[in-house]
């Protein structure tokens, strides 16, 4: 009996994982709004509406999780690459307040980190596990998900479909010209 519990557990956190946010990636529907107590500083708080009308990278981690420690460290590295004209915020979800502030020293983060303790903010956005990335465009309507290992291949490509005139967009392609090349 207890075997068949843990099965069913493990396919419905799999069907999870495959359906239910792609689903809301997939219709551009508009990310839900939150204002969360900072990481560092839980006095602070970082809210998605400190950035009405831009387009911004959200990334769920835990200090637990191998792959969101080098997504952390990735998304660093790419925000500081970019000189921070990519808006990224960090949602740190229901993980040890200590390690990840050890995380996100060592990773030199330099974009604003939040904390869900409570996994209400990741809840709402259907967050299969950690890590996952949202990336949200001008009007926040989540326009790409990405869960698991993230690469700076992905994060460009993500990046073009949320903001095509970012410094980290991958450029248009030229248009096929008639009877050129290749054809």
């Amino acid at each position: 009996m207890l075997s068949l519990l843990i099965t069913l557990a493990l396919v419905g956190i799999t069907v999870a994982a495959c359906l239910g946010p792609r689903m809301l990636a997939a219709r551009d529907q508009a990310a839900s709004s939150f204002s969360l107590p900072g990481l560092k500083d839980p006095a602070d708080r970082v809210s998605l509406s400190d950035y009405d009308g831009k387009p911004v990278i959200i990334n769920f981690f835990a200090a637990w999780s191998p792959p969101s420690k080098a997504q952390t460290q990735l998304l660093a590295h790419f925000h500081r690459y970019y000189h921070g004209q990519v808006l990224i915020i960090g949602i740190d979800a229901r993980d040890d307040r200590a390690a990840a502030l050890k995380l996100v020293r060592q990773s030199r983060v330099t974009y604003p980190v939040a904390t869900d303790k409570d996994l209400h903010v990741a809840a709402r956005y259907g967050l299969p596990g950690v890590p996952a990335t949202f990336f949200l465009n001008s009007r926040h309507q989540v326009v790409k998900a990405d869960y698991g290992w993230l690469s700076w291949k992905k994060l460009r490509r993500g990046v073009t479909v949320m903001d095509p005139s970012s410094p980290a967009a991958f450029p248009p392609k030229a248009a096929a010209v008639p009877g050129g090349p290749g054809r």
